[in-house]
């Protein structure tokens, strides 16, 4: 008797999302928006906690490395994790994770403690980021794969926002802790709601037993009025990889495209950490505007942070996603490098201060996107941890070059155009990635994506 058979393809790529679909994604999103917040209340409260730890302001800097230290270790290694147990399962483990880290962060009394605290805290958030993307890669139609995974970082971006917005008000009215408080009671009241009902990927559930029975639960979920026999086989133009996932990154025509990749996140990641640390400080040292206007001129990046990825997704349709982040890029260097200007037209401040967030922190996201997109469900999680474990070391880096010059003298425009130099590799990057793509029949990310996402990397 032979076994009933059902494509989970044909299902996925409707184009009609459905509640149940539009409910796992601002879900995400909101579980994206508490991240956002928990990881930017230290930078935008750091003089109050360095107070508080009876430490000098610069030592925070210790802090900020081990931050970037900590994402890249998640980066790198519970991707890898989540491709082999599932997306479901690491994604609660790191919510709870990051929020009891972030509790934690609340109650120590040292910088050594609060160091550790945060390393581990930020671990915990590099492996779930990526896995998230990963998970709504997996559940979107293929034709707004690209724009909504680009849409999650604006979630993220908003509760940046937030941070910076309330972290102050809640200082003045009760301490600096209270902040810590409340971003990680937040995240775990979260958690059995994302228990309850966030589902694991049926790409992923396929790649390990076809007659899953919770494929079926799942698909009958997204489209209520498909049934299915008992011990159906569900089936997918996918394969499933073995060996080693980083080594499958580099296989079948891949390694062009992930080299090229990790250089544009790379290149963009480096230039955004060290424009995050030290534009305030720059804006005063060598512009001489006051302390409160360089930082309030720097806040503003965050609502431009909202507004880039919805900018870019409209460039995406005109251009497709390589090209679209080639010129984003571009006009970033143009805009950094013209804060040389800042002295003598202060006004020019604002502005630059709004397309630092639109530009560079909204092509962070559409590359994000790209990278989602370029992977097959089987080391999607790994292509996208990888990426961002490579920024997350240059992360690392930018921010003491940045140092480093301003220390040595340089003026405005050596240090604008030094510093936003690496964004012109990015550019470069993608330029060659658009003329691999076209050029190539198909590849893997072809047959995993669809033909959505895969004509719009390659236009």
């Amino acid at each position: 008797m032979s076994v009933a058979q059902q494509s989970i393809d044909t299902v996925l790529e409707q184009p009609v999302m459905g509640s149940y679909r539009w409910t796992l994604y601002l879900a995400c999103g909101f579980l994206m928006m508490l991240e956002g917040y928990d990881a930017y209340v230290v930078s935008n409260l750091a003089a109050i906690i360095a107070k508080g730890l009876s430490i000098p302001i610069p030592q925070m800097g210790v802090v900020f490395t081990a931050q970037s230290a900590g994402m890249a270790l998640g980066f790198y290694t519970v991707p890898m994790l989540a491709d082999r147990i599932g997306r479901r399962n690491i994604i609660i483990i790191g919510a709870i994770l990051f929020g009891v880290l972030t509790l934690m962060s609340a109650m120590v009394g040292t910088m050594q403690q609060f160091t550790i605290v945060r390393f581990l805290a930020f671990a915990a958030l590099g492996g779930t980021m990526p896995t998230i993307v990963a998970l709504n890669a997996e559940f979107m139609p293929a034709a707004r794969r690209g724009k909504l995974v680009t849409w999650l970082f604006i979630a993220h971006g908003l509760g940046a926002s937030v941070a910076g917005l309330l972290g102050p008000t809640i200082v003045a009215y009760h301490s600096w802790q209270a902040a810590f408080w409340a971003g990680g009671l937040l995240m775990l009241l979260f958690v059995p709601f994302l228990y309850l009902y966030l589902p694991e990927s049926c790409r992923y559930l396929i790649l390990r037993d076809p007659q899953d029975a919770r494929i079926g639960q799942i698909l009958r979920r997204i489209a209520p009025g498909l049934s299915f026999a008992p011990g159906t086989r569900f089936t997918t133009t996918e394969t499933r990889t073995t060996g080693i996932p980083v080594a499958d990154l580099f296989r079948d025509g891949r390694a062009p495209m992930t080299v090229l990749l990790w250089v544009a996140m790379g290149a963009a990641l480096c230039v955004t950490a060290t424009f995050t640390a030290w534009l305030p400080t720059y804006l005063h040292v060598l512009a001489g505007l006051p302390v409160a206007t360089a930082t309030r001129m720097t806040a503003v990046s965050a609502f431009g942070a909202i507004v880039g990825p919805i900018l870019l997704t409209i460039m995406m349709k005109r251009l497709g996603m390589p090209l679209a982040l080639m010129a984003t890029l571009l006009l970033a260097f143009v805009a950094m490098t013209c804060l040389a200007l800042v002295g003598g037209l202060p006004w020019l401040g604002w502005a630059l201060g709004a397309a630092y967030g639109l530009l560079l922190i909204g092509s962070q996201a559409g590359l994000n996107g790209l990278v989602a997109a370029s992977y097959p469900t089987s080391i999607r999680s790994t292509g996208i941890g990888w990426a961002g474990g490579v920024g997350r070391l240059t992360s690392m880096i930018g921010p003491g070059l940045g140092g480093i010059i301003l220390a040595a003298g340089w003026g405005p425009w050596e240090i604008y155009p030094a510093i936003a130099a690496p964004l012109l590799m990015a550019a470069v990057a993608m330029l060659i990635f658009h003329w691999i793509r076209a050029g190539e029949p198909a590849v893997e990310a072809d047959r995993t994506t669809g033909p959505g996402v895969a004509a719009a990397a390659r236009h």
